[in-house]
């Protein structure tokens, strides 16, 4: 899903929409420093998803990976970049590190800032630099080499002759970069020194680089061994570097209680004056101390987040503010989904100016929500912006929208008149979501919301007074094939001088790349009724397109999620769309998939945390080819199959409705013959 028009997160999207835009934002955060949403928002989201979806591989994931970049090369890191597991408030570190370290008698751990800044790999060899790359997606980064050889703090040479690589945070200075570069001070300006520290350093010009001013601190040394991580620090002022443990006032500290260790965190924390220090810190990083204990802990996620080691966030911000009006935003299904206009204020080093709300149904005749309301406003995730609670009433109610805001049609209730509908077959952003949903689904990469809104809306970009596109099956002949425009010709041109060559012959490229999916795949990119993985089910019960046709709403309430009201929306839409579906037949196969045996017939498996070989996702194959399912956690569920990282979220919920927990080895057993 291309998210590159998106300022923040619709909280109409579907859970796995939110975890794209998570990565989206996760992007461009590593790569050029402009992510549509703040630090808070960003974690608030990323919390509560990874809480309901922990083995969803994002969570896995460290920053950020583009393919297209504005300077460097894409650079393979030989250890690892990794990051630190987060714990979201104080109690949340609390809980880990008793669940962690209950039988260590006495402990000795390291307290450092946590730089919020541009993270960066320097490999040297007989004492000299030899490649810095930043840290990319944790495994590929992109190489700045020549970048860096601008930027304050950055060793060309060393004293160590051994091959080793340092690790740090690239920063801009933040009384410099206020009086100087922030977007209230220079026109065309910078959000925070964050993205400014992104920008400046994916130069292709180093030259550019060298005139921003960048600073940088190492925290990190790789390729050696250390017995504790005070002498990893030593090694690094020793050999010229900045360290955190001379920006930061308390470094080690010895305590012979957890609950000790949790206060002096508290205090710590509590202490700092970050308005003063020489750069942004979101959090402050624990790491145990003795080297060879942590190591020996291992580590989670294919070796990116140490078991040893916790960050911890500071509390989110907030800040009060006056809801000044409304206006509405269509979804995928027609749902106009209600946005509060705010009084422009800064929160989290961003201009906050919308908040999304949850339906208009709730403000119909409510005196706490109108023109006027303050409001108090809390960026916890940095996604979008989350109304907290409500300090007054409005002066006056909020008037309701009568029609669409994409194609101007008549806006209607649903039956329970909570939410407000369009109900128009020819509606450019539903149809715009539509079609990026189907691509996702089926696996075309490359076409993105930027795209579709341009090939679906006609005020955007029209052939003969008509859109380009409009229609689901349209995307795969009009931009190619047009049966429809009395001139073709002239009008790919038009399109290809609208894109450019290149670009244009990439998105008629992507659009045919897939023309074979499994009926399950097809029957979820359709997205009817939001069934989701229940496509599975679906696919099992009708093996075929006429087996759908004749499938009933009894046949589906048998179906496990399948209440009366979604298997009546699911029966309906698809007669609906029935012309549609025909249509994309010519263009997209269905594939039968071949199952290599009934060994996991009639069993249901559920998977939690990361796995190394075979990983989570081949696993999850295995099922549905010994004719097993995948399904949430609950009493009918025939194993949990658990990695051994966390004992939360499924784990407990699992050990609470006694269902079994198995290990890796012991699912891979149940495939033996």
């Amino acid at each position: 899903m291309d998210f590159s028009t998106a300022k923040h997160m619709d909280q109409s999207w579907s859970d796995e929409q939110k975890i794209e835009f998570l990565r989206y934002c996760a992007d461009k955060y590593e790569t050029d420093g402009t992510s549509p949403i703040s630090d808070v928002e960003y974690d608030r989201e990323y919390y509560a998803l990874e809480e309901k979806y922990p083995d969803n591989p994002f969570f896995s994931e460290v920053g950020g990976m583009h393919d297209e970049h504005v300077y460097g090369t894409q650079v393979k890191h030989e250890v690892i970049m990794g990051s630190l597991s987060k714990c979201p408030d104080i109690d949340s570190f609390d809980s880990w590190i008793h669940a962690t370290y209950h039988l260590t008698p006495e402990l000795s751990f390291v307290l450092q800032h946590k730089v919020d800044g541009t993270s960066l790999s320097l490999l040297y060899k007989d004492g000299k630099l030899v490649r810095a790359s930043t840290r990319g997606d944790g495994t590929t980064g992109i190489d700045v080499t020549e970048n860096v050889g601008y930027v304050s703090g950055v060793r060309r040479t060393i004293s160590c002759k051994e091959e080793v690589e340092i690790r740090g945070e690239c920063f801009k200075n933040r009384a410099d970069f206020y009086a100087k570069w922030h977007e209230s001070v220079m026109e065309g300006g910078y959000k925070n020194p964050r993205n400014y520290t992104a920008g400046s350093l994916n130069q292709k010009d180093p030259t550019v680089t060298k005139d921003r001013g960048l600073s940088f601190i190492a925290y990190e040394v790789v390729r050696k061994e250390f017995s504790t991580e005070i002498e990893k620090l030593v090694f690094l002022e020793r050999n010229g570097f900045s360290t955190l443990r001379l920006t930061t006032k308390r470094t080690k500290i010895n305590i012979s209680s957890i609950d000790l260790i949790v206060d002096a965190v508290r205090i710590y924390m509590e202490s700092i004056d970050r308005a003063n220090l020489p750069y942004d810190i979101d959090g402050i990083v624990v790491k145990l101390n003795d080297c060879k204990v942590a190591k020996a802990m291992g580590s989670v996620a294919n070796g990116r987040k140490p078991k040893a080691n916790r960050a911890v966030k500071f509390l989110p911000e907030e800040k009060e503010t006056k809801i000044v009006g409304v206006e509405a935003r269509v979804s995928r299904t027609g749902v106009a989904v209600p946005v509060a206009i705010l009084e422009p204020f800064e929160l989290c080093g961003t201009t906050v100016r919308r908040a999304t709300m949850h339906n208009f149904g709730e403000l119909v005749g409510a005196k706490k929500w109108g023109i006027g309301s303050r409001v108090v406003i809390v960026k916890a995730g940095e996604i979008i912006p989350y109304i907290k609670h409500i300090l007054s009433d409005g002066d006056s109610p909020f008037e309701i929208p009568e029609k669409c805001p994409s194609c101007g049609s008549k806006l209607q209730w649903d039956d329970s008149h909570v939410h407000l509908l369009c109900r128009s077959n020819n509606c450019p952003a539903q149809l715009s979501s539509q079609i990026e949903h189907w691509f996702k689904r089926i696996g075309v990469k490359g076409i993105g919301c930027g795209i579709l809104g341009r090939l679906t809306d006609k005020n955007e970009l029209s052939w003969e007074g008509r859109p380009i596109v409009s229609s689901l099956p349209e995307i795969y002949y009009m931009l190619d094939n047009d049966r429809r425009s009395r001139h073709p010709f002239r009008k790919y041109a038009y399109l290809r001088e609208q894109f450019g060559e290149n670009a244009f012959s990439n998105i008629v490229n992507a659009v045919h790349s897939i023309t074979e999916v499994p009926l399950d795949v097809f029957v979820r990119g359709l997205g009817i009724a939001r069934i989701g993985t229940s496509a599975k089910d679906i696919a099992s019960i009708a093996p075929t397109i006429e087996d759908i046709d004749a499938l009933t709403v009894s046949d589906l309430q048998g179906i496990e999620g399948f209440g009366d009201v979604k298997a009546h929306g699911f029966v309906s839409e698809w007669k609906d769309r029935r012309d549609e579906i025909r249509q994309l037949l010519k263009y997209v196969k269905i594939v039968a998939v071949q199952n290599l045996s009934d060994k996991l017939a009639g069993k249901k498996f559920c998977f939690t945390g990361s796995f190394e070989s075979p990983k989570r996702g081949e696993m999850e194959k295995m099922v549905a080819l010994h004719g097993g399912k995948l399904a949430s956690v609950s009493k009918n569920l025939t194993a949990l199959v658990f990695d051994g990282s966390t004992t939360k979220g499924k784990y407990q919920k699992a050990q609470k409705l006694g269902v079994p927990i198995i290990s890796q080895d012991d699912f891979l057993a149940t495939l033996e013959d």
